[in-house]
């Protein structure tokens, strides 16, 4: 059987830690993915972080983190050792390792490695548990920050508290942006106007490539910054995306 994305050269927009994620179920589609980070995180290292984490922590059952970067800042504000009550759930195996890393344990990875994956997975977790209320979550990621996770959460019933610990902003502009036309850049992903700052800022984008995106607001920033957007995924989700690919 032809795997969907068979020998398309696929452009992964993201910061590095999510586009690694994207780049493995690209490539067990049979896509070649080619990372090329157009974000950078930067950590919300203040005390209003810190102190909204710490105090979300006291009562929850479960710490949900997205990406390795999100696990080590997720440390970094706790200050401490993770309180012994709270379980890790953790979107895919790189993040696993960090949040083993700086949290001390892992509780829960999902087969599906995507935050969508991850909301579901945690959602069954909680309804199978079996217990009279379902146990307070505490989201840990990004200001900004798409909701599949915590929108299957909610959809159970689960009591969730979101802190945004981190931010993504545009990769700075480059002396010598990239030339993508000479590495046969088929299709070229891009999930939120930050995306495409940063992708213009580091690279020139060849006019053959297909410009995909993961909703309106970022259709508009891309046809703004000059840009022809070849499809727009249905659903805000990376899945959406693979939809709108093929």
């Amino acid at each position: 059987m032809i795997a969907p994305l068979a020998g398309r050269r696929v452009l992964v927009t993201r910061a590095q830690d999510d586009a690694e994620r994207w780049a493995a179920r690209l490539a067990s589609l049979g896509a070649i993915p080619v990372i090329l980070p157009c974000l950078v995180s930067e950590p919300l290292d203040s005390a209003p972080a810190r102190a909204a984490l710490r105090t979300a922590l006291h009562n929850a059952a479960w710490l949900v983190v997205s990406s390795p970067r999100g696990a080590a800042i997720a440390a970094t504000l706790i200050g401490v050792q993770l309180p012994a009550h709270v379980r890790v759930a953790a979107v895919g195996e790189a993040t696993a390792a960090a949040a083993r890393t700086h949290l001390g344990r892992v509780d829960l990875v999902p087969e599906l490695q995507t935050s969508a994956g991850l909301g579901e997975a945690l959602a069954r977790r909680l309804t199978h548990d079996g217990a009279p209320q379902l146990q307070p979550v505490v989201l840990a990621g990004a200001l900004g920050g798409r909701g599949e996770a915590e929108m299957s959460l909610r959809t159970v019933g689960a009591p969730v508290t979101r802190v945004d610990i981190y931010r993504t902003i545009p990769a700075p502009a480059a002396s010598a942006r990239r030339d993508l036309a000479r590495e046969t850049i088929h299709d070229i992903l891009l999930a939120s106007p930050s995306a495409v700052a940063g992708l213009l800022n580091i690279a020139r984008v060849p006019e053959g490539a297909r410009v995909i995106t993961i909703g309106p607001t970022t259709s508009t920033a891309a046809r703004q910054r000059g840009l022809t957007v070849s499809d727009e995924a249905r659903r805000p989700t990376f899945e959406g995306l693979l939809e709108a690919m093929t």
